[in-house]
C-alpha cells in the first residue's frame, strides 16, 4: 500500500521525475477540489486526470488506483493543508 506525504511549501517529491501529486486548488466560490497528477509513470511521461475531486477522499482513491497500477510507492500531497479534509 502507497504512503501518502504531505509536501511543505517549496518542497519537491523525492523523485519528481516519476511520482503521483495531489494538489489542492481553493476556489473561494465552490471550496476546496482536488485534482491526481502523474508524472513519469506512463509511456507518454505524463498521466494526468482532467476531472477535479469535491473531496480529499475520492483524490486519495483515484491517486491509490494509479500507485498500485504502476507501483509508486509514496502520493504526495501538496498543498497548505493536511492529508485529511478539516
Amino acid at each position: 500500500m502507497p504512503d501518502f506525504k504531505q509536501l511543505t511549501e517549496g518542497q519537491k517529491p523525492a523523485d519528481a521525475e516519476r511520482c503521483i501529486l495531489i494538489e489542492v486548488i481553493h476556489e473561494p466560490a465552490i471550496g476546496k477540489q482536488y485534482t491526481v497528477t502523474g508524472k513519469g509513470i506512463e509511456p507518454n511521461d505524463q498521466m494526468r486526470n482532467k476531472t477535479t475531486y469535491h473531496t480529499l477522499q475520492e483524490a486519495r482513491e483515484r491517486a491509490l488506483e494509479w500507485a498500485k497500477a504502476v507501483a509508486v510507492p509514496v502520493i504526495y500531497l501538496r498543498s497548505d493543508g493536511a492529508l485529511t479534509e478539516r
